[in-house]
């Protein structure tokens, strides 16, 4: 049903089984077109290869642009779905018609087009609500679907069982709403963590019930972080009338930003921060939850100021893996932090100061904090301190304190090792699949020199294949040589994509962007090395003719460059999180990631167009080249974004991450450069 918490595996599973169709299609069609292209050209097949490349990248880029720019928020998904039917179909009739076909076949395929198109303008909207509401009601029939929609961050629904409103935030329960038995006590309990909290800062979660109990308190102003403007929205018709006044208290300013980007931008302002964050389950998530974050957010509160939040625990004794995650979450805020506190339960209660003794688990104290301030709430009793630390209970403190330091692997967290969002990959592994393999664990278990391995021993194969398939070494070289390059350029391309997310912050217009200038650059590196190509083509040499040696130069020159801007990665990273003072220096952040990123996908770019070359010369088949290119350089990119999110950064972290991806392209350089010429022909 709706929030239900599936395993790793089978969530990988369902993934694979839902892409794999559109992956398969693509991949066939590759070759398809270069075949067909290469039938029109009279330069050779590399060159048709190079320019379906070329117009491939472009169909990439101008339609991620239109989608992540413009169709995001104005179309449904069914309404994004039926237009690429109509425009597929479009370009196939077109393609019938160049080709001579049947009128009938064109008049049929035009048709399927173009009652697509009228679908999706006409009817998409109620298509789209009959197929959510088919689907909740096939999920939850007990569960009332009353509110759903898409925003440019996430997916949104509400549902309602009785009175009870949940919200689903990309499927999984963000907040359930009216709750005052939660809310309510738990505002009262961190607000009175403070001695004097006169500016309190809010990170998500503002609005289901919390705001309204804080605003009892004789606070100045709250500030509330919620990046995504459509949450909001959604839910606050649903909300109760305190809750929505809340909200329109002069006192209240709503920041519709990144959380990390608000407090990077913020100094010596907050007493309080109470930061009701998502479990990092993700590297887009693990961000706040490194040492940089939590040093950024000590820079953004005063001399005497309390942090407030929770983290996934154990109702008794911790687990290996709760214990693990716990305690690296622990380690890391006292980066930051001079006490930290973990309470006992599930969640645990994580409260942090500045100062020694500012934060109070004593009931008397609390309640003294809370009636010294005069405060009227019908649904609150100080009485409830009383029993509420129990969770801070001294003997339970002390314990929940042992485990943690005895906790093996508990390491801090950082933007250039994010290990955090493995350690709870690991635990949601082992609630969800307990008895079954596990997938997340073995991995944190391996060391650097049994991934370089894996690299060497992957070229080993490849040129033994080739060899036992009864094809030149040089073949397999320039597979190794297009593959290794699709890992690193994917690699670096994710590395500096969760570098932005790190230095700047989730913007999702920026995201956009970073994505369609690594597009960009493949088109430019393809086509730049694809008139090169053109200039050095001879039509009298023949197919299967040794290929021009500066082409293979090139190619050296290609992977020796990806393997300096791999070493360069952490130097450039470790020096642009310095920098980070002011708001002109995020643009230099935001110049610096684009710049690099459109240099690794010109060179991506380029090692395709002069691979496809250098292939080309030594099969003389047009078709086999497509199909051995292109596939050797889309299974690089998968193994590369697959390893770089799971293993590289988050295990080894960057620099060591780095080192592995220049290593490889230096390997791949001195094969291209070791393979004789007289094995080229």
């Amino acid at each position: 049903g709706p929030g239900e918490l599936l395993s790793l595996g089978t969530m990988v599973i369902v993934a694979f089984l839902l892409v794999l169709p559109c992956g398969l299609m693509v991949g066939m069609a590759f070759p398809l077109a270069s075949a067909i292209g290469d039938k029109g050209s009279t330069a050779g097949g590399s060159i048709s290869i190079n320019r379906i490349y070329a117009l491939e990248s472009a169909g990439s880029l101008l339609g991620g642009a239109l989608f992540t720019f413009w169709a995001v928020e104005h179309l449904t998904p069914i309404q994004t779905v039926l237009i690429c039917i109509a425009v597929t179909g479009a370009a196939l009739a077109m393609l019938l018609v160049r080709s001579g076909s049947q009128r009938m076949s064109v008049v049929v395929v035009a048709g399927f087009a173009a009652v697509a198109a009228l679908a999706a303008c006409l009817a998409g909207p109620a298509i789209n609500r009959f197929l959510v509401q088919s689907r909740w009601r096939g999920l939850s029939p007990k569960c009332e679907l009353v509110a759903e929609a898409e925003s440019r961050y996430q997916n949104l629904a509400v549902g309602r069982m009785a009175e009870q409103y949940t919200l689903y935030c990309d499927g999984q329960i963000a907040a359930s709403f009216p709750d005052p038995s939660t809310f309510v006590p738990l505002a009262h309990f961190w607000m009175c963590q403070h001695p004097n909290p006169r500016r309190v800062l809010l990170l998500g979660g503002a609005a289901e019930g919390l705001l309204a109990e804080i605003l009892k308190h004789p606070v100045e102003a709250v500030d509330c972080v919620e990046p995504d403007p459509k949450q909001i929205d959604l839910i606050l018709p649903l909300l109760p009338e305190q809750d929505r006044t809340a909200l329109q208290d002069p006192r209240v300013t709503v920041h519709h930003v990144d959380g990390r980007l608000f407090v990077k931008t913020q100094r010596h302002r907050f007493d309080l921060v109470i930061a009701r964050l998502p479990e990092p389950t993700s590297a887009l998530r693990a961000r706040f939850y490194t040492r940089e974050f939590f040093d950024e957010l000590r820079r953004s509160m005063g001399d005497q100021s309390v942090l407030c939040l929770t983290a996934a625990a154990g109702q008794a004794r911790l687990s290996s893996e709760s214990a693990r995650y716990l305690a690296g979450v622990r380690n890391t805020i006292a980066t930051g932090f001079r006490e930290v506190t973990v309470g006992w339960g599930d969640p645990a209660h994580i409260l942090a100061a500045t100062q020694k003794d500012l934060v109070s688990t004593d009931p008397v104290q609390l309640t003294g904090r809370y009636q010294q301030r005069h405060i009227e709430s019908d649904g609150f009793d100080p009485m409830w301190f009383s029993g509420a630390v129990d969770w801070f209970a001294a003997e339970k403190v002390r314990q929940r304190a042992t485990e943690l330091d005895a906790a093996v692997g508990a390491v801090v967290s950082a933007d250039l090792r994010p290990i955090v969002y493995m350690n709870r990959l690991a635990l949601w592994e082992k609630m969800t699949a307990a008895h079954s393999r596990r997938f997340i664990e073995p991995l944190l278990g391996l060391r650097w020199w049994q991934v370089a391995a894996v690299l060497a021993g992957a070229a080993l194969a490849t040129l033994l294949l080739y060899r036992a398939l009864g094809r030149s070494i040089s073949e397999g070289v320039v597979i190794f040589s297009v593959g290794s390059t699709g890992f690193a350029t994917m690699s670096l391309s994710i590395v500096w994509l969760f570098a932005f997310q790190n230095l700047y912050g989730y913007v999702y217009q920026w995201i956009g962007w970073i994505v369609a200038v690594f597009m960009g650059g493949l088109v430019i590196g393809c086509a730049w090395a694809g008139r090169v190509a053109l200039a050095a083509f001879v039509p009298s040499a023949g197919r299967g003719a040794c290929p021009p040696v500066p082409e293979r130069r090139r190619l050296i020159i290609v992977d020796l460059l990806l393997a300096i801007l791999a070493v360069l990665a952490p130097l450039l990273l470790s020096v642009l999180g310095r920098v980070q003072t002011s708001l002109a220096s995020l643009v230099l952040v935001q110049v610096s990631i684009l710049t690099l990123v459109l240099m690794i996908g010109i060179l991506g770019g380029a090692a395709f167009a002069l691979g496809s070359g250098l292939h080309q010369a030594v099969s003389g088949r047009p078709a086999a080249t497509a199909s051995a290119i292109v596939g050797a350089d889309h299974a690089g990119a998968c193994v590369g974004a697959l390893a770089t999110g799971i293993l590289l950064v988050p295990v080894f972290g960057i620099v060591t991450a780095a080192l592995l991806l220049a290593g490889m392209k230096v390997v791949s350089a001195c094969l291209v450069r070791l393979a004789r010429k007289s094995s080229m022909k």
